[in-house]
């Protein structure tokens, strides 16, 4: 029975933490790319211009008219009788009118009405990629964090059961008169010193799993865990010969592309409207007499005329020096941006670098160090002071290489961001 109950008491202890959800980065880009709002916001963007771009080949609206046509005041002499006898007339004068008219487009400002506003959209396109390359990197960067803070978290770990060893050992031989009160009680404030940092690194892991879950547009107190062990540096000896192809995919270069296209289908659209446009006007007179009678009329606009061309010339130069401009702005973006590249190559392999040594050179010291001290204590050669001061050196040196991890998932994720890796 006794058995039983035990068995049922870790089961319900454990089962929070069987719980709770191990996700990994890639599931947390893809449900930020599936649910965030101001990327859905830019679909329906998209959507908005396409549906504009139907009507882009819509004609003039037809204009319809009816009333009077060359009607006298008096309408006695609407008809033939009083035609006759007030002006010796054989029929009656006036008629009514029907009129219709309608302007013809030229198909070739159509094409390229239809071309500009179907351009409209792709920009939308190219700043939802600018939108969702900074999410991304957002979550990179809280789930890295979070991810080095639980390694430093099991450094504090594997520290705290060293020091309640030593301390453990320490009270032992000071009932022996063989160690200082002063050296435990250094001890002891060393290791809450480390609950303190404990604490500190559990606030800030709570921090990131905020952010993560506003990112995935989901509670704010959901409980999960990342996967800690997908830790990889993707770049360890990238050469520093980057040209632009490797970044002709970004989307800040494509919304720069895009509005070069649609300032181009702009100027085509401006240099149609020096071209005439063409119409038809019919209209049938109801004569008040016996002769009916019609009129039907074709008409031109000269927008190519002097004074109506001024505005759409200017129009056409300016739209040239936008597109100046543009491929200026593309091509200083373009070397900030492998300037960019080539100094976060620079600062990770000098991570790399000093993470390695103190991975082969330091920490190997170091421990020896440490052991070497912790066995002269145990032999009644050297003082706790001395361990604690190694152990202290020992564990320093971890956090420092811990922070320097920081640093380079940090380069990383805006090298990454750079490129527009996912």
């Amino acid at each position: 029975m006794n058995k039983l109950l035990i068995l049922w008491l870790l089961l319900i202890s454990i089962s929070p933490i069987l719980a709770q959800k191990n996700i990994s980065l890639e599931n947390i880009l893809h449900r930020i790319e599936e649910t965030h709002p101001d990327l859905k916001m830019m679909d329906a963007k998209v959507k908005e211009l396409d549906a504009y771009a139907e009507g882009a080949r819509n004609w003039e609206a037809p204009k319809f008219g009816a009333g009077f046509f060359m009607t006298p005041y008096n309408y006695m002499m609407w008809s033939r009788a009083g035609a006759l006898y007030h002006e010796g007339m054989n029929q009656g004068m006036g008629s009514f009118m029907v009129q219709g008219e309608q302007m013809i487009p030229n198909r070739k400002m159509l094409d390229a009405e239809e071309r500009y506003m179907k351009s409209m959209s792709g920009m939308e396109v190219a700043q939802k990629g600018v939108m969702r390359n900074m999410l991304f990197a957002e979550a990179k960067m809280a789930y890295y964090r979070w991810l080095v803070l639980e390694k430093k978290k099991n450094v504090l770990k594997e520290s705290q059961n060293l020091l309640r060893y030593m301390i453990e050992s320490a009270e032992v031989r000071y009932k022996y008169n063989q160690e200082k009160l002063s050296s435990i009680y250094k001890a002891k404030a060393a290791l809450l010193d480390l609950d303190r940092m404990n604490l500190m690194f559990d606030g800030d892991i709570r921090q990131q799993k905020v952010m993560l879950n506003t990112l995935m547009l989901q509670d704010r107190a959901a409980d999960f865990q990342i996967d800690t062990l997908s830790l990889a540096y993707l770049y360890p000896n990238t050469p520093l010969n980057l040209d632009t192809t490797a970044v002709i995919n970004r989307s800040d270069l494509k919304v720069i592309d895009q509005s070069l296209t649609i300032s181009r289908y702009k100027q085509e659209v401006e240099f149609q409207k020096l071209k005439p446009m063409f119409g038809v006007q019919y209209g049938h007179m109801f004569a008040f007499g016996n002769q009916w009678q019609f009129t039907l009329m074709g008409m031109v606009t000269i927008p190519f005329a002097k004074w109506s061309s001024r505005q759409i010339k200017a129009n056409i130069k300016g739209l040239d020096y936008q597109r100046q401009a543009y491929n200026k702005q593309r091509e200083g973006l373009t070397n900030q941006i492998l300037g960019n590249l080539a100094d976060r190559q620079v600062m990770m392999q000098s991570y790399q670098t000093q993470i390695k040594q103190y991975e082969n050179e330091q920490f190997p010291a170091l421990r020896k160090r440490y052991q070497s001290t912790l066995l002269a204590y145990e032999q009644n050669t050297d003082e706790l002071f001395m361990v604690l001061d190694a152990w202290m050196e020992l564990k320093m040196a971890r956090m420092n290489q811990l922070d320097l991890l920081q640093q380079l998932l940090q380069a990383q994720v805006e090298y990454e961001k750079e490129l527009e890796k996912r």
